[in-house]
């Protein structure tokens, strides 16, 4: 390794100092005092973390390509929809972009302060994890009709299905998978009674990285860019691949102490956390990373191992008395809301979303099928 001389800082420096000339851009007259990348590996939007000579913490986003130019997008319009709710956790807020005469588009977010949750070092009996458990039934709880005319998307269970089972086709067909897996996945993704449940507004990209605490509590929920109406379970799924099954469990029973889930909502949690192995083996494939491959098939064989040890719990759905989709229905929801919701009914301009990849119409979307047919 070189040592870091005076001009290997400042090359380093220059694309800080950048970045910061884009926040002056997008917020005239804050002068800023300090730069820190935070930038996530494998992540196509670059973050810093600049400091006002006031103290002041803002967030710089700058998209690399086009579709994290949608997810920034996306993300701004989540942050208007919620910013009415009255949570008990913070969020962050758009705060400005920068104009068009800008040598990169980028965007400015308030930065939400406290620390990242690490399940890997707390107890079953920590009221951490009665927190988080809350913090995931108050975003489910959030009335679906909040979302409104925000073009914020909304999949049925049949839409959500049939964009797993594609994935699952072309993951069968990089032909290396292991077929026990394969033909478990299969069964579950073409099982209907599994995805009968109703949609609620999902956070959509859950990580314990995005669960920010102060003490024993979660204080903040960041990384807003994939809100959606969608299966309650996508946001139960990280769980499984950052937890020990006792926290797991600890944190599902406050999960439901607060809303009343449907019965095959750990079931299809699971199958997501399994599915995501399959996903991250088709983005290595398709960036061509050997390294990023290699770890992908030895964490599919690691599964494979898991299944055969008996390891995994069963995908199959638990019987319904009814034929009808359950309804979650929030027990305490006062308990979380202690203020009216208002929708945003501001026209909201944020982001120009001309080389990204339009998102389908209403109109485009495929007509209702019968509820015992997803496909």
């Amino acid at each position: 390794m070189l040592p870091l001389s005076l001009s290997n800082l400042k090359s380093m420096a220059k694309p800080s100092l950048i970045l910061a000339a884009l926040a002056a851009d997008a917020l005239p007259g804050l002068r800023f005092v300090q730069v820190q990348n935070l930038t996530r590996e494998g992540v196509p939007i670059t973050v810093e973390l600049l400091t006002t000579d006031e103290g002041r913490l803002i967030l710089l986003k700058s998209p690399l390509n086009s579709l994290a130019n949608t997810a920034l997008g996306t993300e701004v319009r989540a942050l208007q929809v919620l910013k009415n709710l009255n949570l008990p956790f913070s969020i962050s807020s758009f705060l400005g972009k920068t104009s068009a005469k800008a040598i990169r588009n980028a965007l400015a977010f308030e930065y939400v302060p406290g620390t990242s949750i690490d399940l890997t070092r707390v107890r079953s009996e920590d009221a951490l994890l009665t927190s988080v458990g809350q913090a995931i039934s108050t975003i489910h709880s959030i009335p679906a009709s909040v979302l409104g005319n925000s073009g914020l998307p909304e999949y049925e269970p049949a839409q959500a299905v049939r964009a797993r089972v594609a994935e699952f086709d072309r993951a069968m067909d990089t032909g290396k998978i292991h077929p026990d897996l394969l033909e478990r996945w299969q069964n579950a993704l073409f099982d209907v009674n599994l995805f009968k449940y109703q949609p609620t507004v999902v956070h959509g990209a859950l990580k314990s990285e995005f669960l920010l605490a102060e003490g024993s509590q979660i204080s903040g929920i960041t990384e807003w860019g994939q809100l959606s109406i969608n299966d309650p379970a996508l946001d139960l799924a990280f769980l499984y691949g950052e937890a020990q099954p006792e926290i797991v469990a600890a944190i599902l029973l406050a999960y439901e102490s607060t809303t009343r889930a449907d019965r095959n909502l750990k079931q299809r949690a699971h199958l997501y956390f399994e599915l995501s192995h399959a996903t991250y083996l088709l983005e290595a494939l398709d960036s061509g990373d050997e390294e990023e491959i290699e770890t992908a098939l030895g964490l599919l064989a690691d599964l494979h191992a898991e299944l055969l040890a008996g390891y995994l719990p069963s995908l199959k759905p638990t019987e319904f008395t009814s034929s009808s989709a359950e309804v979650i229905v929030p027990i305490s929801q006062a308990a979380y809301y202690t203020a009216p919701i208002a929708i945003v009914a501001e026209s909201i301009e944020v982001i120009d979303l001309a080389e990204a990849t339009p998102e389908p119409t209403r109109e485009d979307e495929p007509k209702a099928k019968p509820e015992d047919e997803l496909f």
